[in-house]
């Protein structure tokens, strides 16, 4: 079958451990090599960046626009800080390729709608990387829902609390020290809450509360924030979202980053399943997902673990392949649901609907 040949603008720490080495597979010592979709050429800003690149066989480019010239590449992954995202993915579109961005896809609703309406006319794909929804723990507790063996849900919470910033290094990132990159709790883990709850439950966020978290910390985004919100299926929920939360040891941090899913017979309780794991065995901590139901409590375990990462480059492909192009759709209403929930905190809590 043929493989998509993509290129990748941006290659900091996530591309290189998350999207080069497992979503492309070109850690040869964990995974096999991928059957969609080939990683040929990459770029950042820092040249430093070169090392790490052709290390993982992937060729350097001189600039991102020569990427976007080469007419071997068919896709762009876009990886750059949040700022940067919908300026490189306008010019990926316009260069006629198709595109897979990292959340948020913008930073303003009107730059991420002008990506919407060129992917449609273009008849491009416009992916965002949502790959928590392809865990397998997630997949199952989604199904568990579906079939009601918790009963009809009542309510659900979602949470991604942990520590950062908080040493001066963290600080002074972009996701910390620049509000107007959405990098915050609210726009780097609320916005995983946003479509991780939609996805659970099958259903679309209608509007947002939000109060941020008192303020301790020094850097210049919130330290934390609590977002209740209504669905059109109503159900009601609540995230919790903190940069300044200590869990204690690495495995009370990663486990802390999941959801309880309340319903009339029972409750799902995920842990570790919001974050960048997939559950392989070579892991830092072991995923959990277990149900309590009419008093009977039970563990969840898949039968098969592939790695989410891999799993959201094949859904892009495959997209691109069978000429069944990705809206974008999805990446619109995250990024609406990210500024409405701070406009909803500057204003004392104001729902905001959208």
């Amino acid at each position: 079958m043929k493989r998509v040949k993509y290129g990748l603008i941006g290659f900091g720490g996530i591309a290189e451990n998350r999207i080069a080495k497992e979503g492309f597979a070109l850690d040869t010592t964990r995974f096999t090599p991928h059957k969609d979709a080939e990683l040929v050429v990459a770029w950042d800003p820092n040249s430093d960046r070169a090392s790490a690149a052709k290390a993982l066989g992937i060729a350097w480019a001189e600039s991102a626009e020569s990427i976007l010239r080469d007419k071997e590449i068919e896709a762009i992954v876009i990886a750059s800080n949040n700022r940067t995202h919908a300026e490189w993915g306008k010019a990926a579109l316009e260069a006629g390729k198709h595109i897979l961005i990292e959340k948020p896809a913008g930073v303003t609703v009107d730059e991420v709608s002008t990506l919407y309406e060129l992917a449609k006319k273009k008849n491009l794909s416009f992916g965002v990387d949502h790959m928590m929804t392809k865990n397998s723990y997630n997949i199952i507790a989604r199904n568990l829902i579906r079939d009601k063996v918790i009963g009809d849900v009542e309510s659900v919470v979602l949470h991604m609390e942990f520590p950062y910033g908080m040493v001066e290094e963290e600080a002074r990132t972009w996701r910390c020290a620049d509000p107007l990159e959405l990098g915050g709790p609210i726009g780097d883990v609320g916005s995983h809450c946003f479509y991780m709850a939609e996805f659970l439950l099958d259903c679309k966020i209608t509007g947002v509360s939000c109060v941020y978290t008192p303020k301790k910390l020094s850097f210049a985004v919130e330290d934390g924030a609590y977002i209740k919100f209504t669905t059109d299926v109503g159900v009601d929920g609540l995230a919790r979202v903190a940069f300044d939360q200590k869990r204690g040891s690495l495995d009370g941090t990663m486990k802390n980053l999941g959801y309880e899913v309340y319903g009339t017979r029972g409750f799902i309780e995920g842990k570790g399943v919001m974050f960048q794991l997939s559950g392989h065995n070579d892991e830092p901590v072991k995923l959990s997902l277990s149900s309590c139901i009419d008093g009977v409590p039970e563990e969840h375990h898949p039968d098969e673990i592939p790695n989410i990462y891999a799993s959201q480059i094949s859904e892009h492909a495959h997209s691109i392949l069978e000429n069944k192009p990705l809206s974008g759709e999805d990446a619109l209403r995250n990024l609406q649901l990210i500024l409405l929930s701070h406009e909803s905190a500057v204003e004392g809590g104001l729902e905001k609907r959208l």
